[in-house]
Parts: C-alpha cells; sequence; structure tokens
C-alpha cells in the first residue's frame, strides 16, 4: 500500500460498508422468502443467518473505519499544531552555530 487514505476516503468507505450491508440484507431476506415459499425451510434459514452473519460483519468493518477515520483526522489536526509550535520555537531562538537548526535538523 502506497498511500495512506486521507479521513474523507476512509469516512465514504465506512459508508459503503453499511449500504452494502444494508443491500445484503434485502437481497438475503427476499431469497429467504423465495425459497420459504418453495417449502425449503432449511435453505431459508441458512440463507438467513448467512445474510445476518455477512450485514453484521459489513457493520463492525464500518464502525472500525469510521473509527480509524476519527482518529486520522485528530492526528493531522494534532500535527498541524506540532509544526506550528516547531516554526514558532525556531524563529524565537537566537541564531547559533552558523544559524543551524534549533532541533538538529541538517
Amino acid at each position: 500500500m502506497d498511500r495512506i487514505p486521507s479521513p474523507r476516503e476512509l469516512t465514504i468507505a465506512g459508508r459503503a460498508c453499511v449500504i452494502m450491508a444494508y443491500a445484503g440484507g434485502l437481497a438475503g431476506i427476499a431469497a429467504g422468502t423465495l425459497l420459504l415459499r418453495e417449502d425449503e425451510l432449511a435453505f431459508a434459514v441458512i440463507i438467513w443467518t448467512l445474510t445476518f452473519a455477512v450485514g453484521a460483519v459489513l457493520m463492525a468493518v464500518s464502525m472500525i473505519i469510521r473509527a480509524l477515520s476519527g482518529l486520522a483526522a485528530q492526528l493531522g489536526r494534532v500535527d498541524a499544531d506540532v509544526r506550528l509550535l516547531a516554526e514558532d520555537h525556531a524563529r524565537s531562538l537566537p541564531p547559533r552555530d552558523g544559524g543551524r537548526d534549533p532541533w538538529l535538523r541538517h
């Protein structure tokens, strides 16, 4: 993975997981109902159970992705604050050693 997704992209991915969970749930209910009409109770229950499990997993993935999105947004704000503090600190120090970086970066 070459690029880290932005918080906005993570939020969109979380919403997509929720949409897929609802779409899968509706498809599972429809398929189970059609099987129930044809007197296939066992297969209908299996379809409904699988649909519930897949929907639950997708909702859990959505919650994890949204949590990561919030963390990424918070880390982005902290990173910006640290950069501002470092720049302010660098401006407040008198030049020494030929104007070297006070953070000892060369």
